[in-house]
């Protein structure tokens, strides 16, 4: 197979999410005995292990660009990608070599197969096989989701780090923020430092309980309002920023330079090509992408617009999750929205976001598809209005800029 073979069988193994997410269950004994036919490469490699809500995959990327500032090859795992599979997993700024991922496959297809191995199981091994095999000297790993019995939590890491806690992914984690902290929770390791990015007075109780019962220190981070010179947009990113920097300091043995912790944050862009959040793609009229998806993330979005003069059109589209329809609730009835519905079978469908946006009397049109929603955008907008595509990942891809 070649790679485009390779990426098309990989995203339709029958293992993966069907309509009503059936077909997915969180265990660990399947990446574990994966894990041990693939010789256990985890065994010898130095993790740094990122959870929570949202933030997670922007705090991974932070990290990474700190440590190559002090001159460390990085493995990064994070999820999803937006264009190309090969996002998923990288090597300072470098994405991982296709022929290995056409090897990876196609020398462990028929243990794949027989398995029934997951989507996320499959490329969680990938990126450790390719670390272990690349020499990297650190490896940030990204949840995937929840925590507990995330494929991620077989790891032992130099410490485990949860970013924050809001409503997502309520079939596998819970109604409410006490069941769902429990969950990204279960990353906690005995005598491994945990580094909390945000909290409250329920997550934090729940934190606290916790790491008594699996015997760890944990560290809460003080969130004050640094103004980092960085190449990350959003004011939003100095809590991320501020979470990598205190995660990195409880690393024992780890001597962190300000330095070059300062450069690195400066250059996460650059130094680890971080895309989707609050990504300017285009000006007149602004463009910009951001992978918000829940309510939390969203709530994000919208107060950095608050600093914002212009006229603001949003493109959403989104999956078909519990309570995912709340999110409409919080958008403001100033802005003018693009709704659309993308081209995979867990996607909301039209019609719902339609009757909803009714109800809730928003200033909206509705496209079959999201390149038609975002080229409407456009034809409507002046130089000086500001675009925002946002809602899922799959999005991205069928977006034509």
């Amino acid at each position: 197979m070649n790679y485009k073979e390779t990426i098309d069988w990989l995203e339709n193994i029958p293992t993966s999410f069907d309509s009503n997410y059936d077909n997915y269950k969180l265990k660990l004994n399947s990446i574990i005995s994966f894990l041990h036919f693939l010789g256990n490469p985890q065994s010898d490699l130095k993790f740094i292990h990122v959870g929570g809500t949202n933030g997670k995959g922007s705090t991974c990327h932070i990290i990474s660009s700190i440590l190559q500032e002090h001159n460390f090859i990085v493995g990064l795992f994070s999820s999803p990608h937006l264009y190309d599979y090969k996002e998923r997993i990288k090597i300072n700024s470098d994405y991982i070599d296709e022929n290995f991922i056409i090897e990876f496959i196609s020398t462990n297809k028929r243990y794949i197969s027989k398995n029934k191995l997951s989507f996320f199981e499959i490329s969680f091994a990938l990126s450790l096989k390719y670390f272990i095999t690349k020499g990297v000297d650190y490896a940030v790993i990204e949840v995937g989701l929840g925590g507990r019995l995330d494929s991620t939590n077989i790891i032992t890491p130099l410490v485990s780090v949860i970013t924050n806690i809001g409503y997502d992914h309520k079939k596998f984690l819970g109604n409410s923020l006490a069941e769902i902290a429990r969950e990204k929770a279960g990353i906690f390791k005995t005598n491994v430092p945990v580094v909390i990015g945000e909290s409250n007075d329920i997550t934090s109780e729940i934190f606290n309980n916790y790491s008594k019962e699996v015997k760890t220190n944990i560290f809460y981070v003080n969130q004050n309002q640094n103004n980092y010179d960085t190449d990350l947009a959003g004011t939003f990113q100095n809590k991320n920023i501020n979470t990598a920097i205190s995660s990195l300091k409880k690393i024992d043995n780890l001597i962190i330079d300000n330095t070059k912790t300062l450069r690195g944050i400066k250059n996460v862009n650059q130094n680890t090509k971080l895309i989707g959040r609050w990504q300017i793609v285009k000006t007149n009229p602004t463009i910009i992408y951001d992978i918000a998806h829940n309510i939390n993330s969203l709530e994000l979005i919208f107060e950095e617009l608050n600093n914002i003069d212009g006229v603001v059109r949003i493109v959403f589209g989104t999956l078909d999750k519990i309570d995912q329809l709340d999110c409409l609730k919080i958008f403001p009835k100033k802005y003018k929205y693009y709704l659309c519905s993308p081209s995979i079978k867990r996607a909301m469908s039209l019609n719902k976001l339609e009757v909803y946006a009714k109800k809730l009397k928003l200033n909206f049109k509705s496209f079959l598809s999201p390149n038609s929603a975002f080229q409407n955008s456009i034809i409507e907008s002046s130089k000086d209005d500001i675009i925002i595509v946002t809602g899922s990942t799959y999005l991205f891809s069928e977006i034509k800029l």
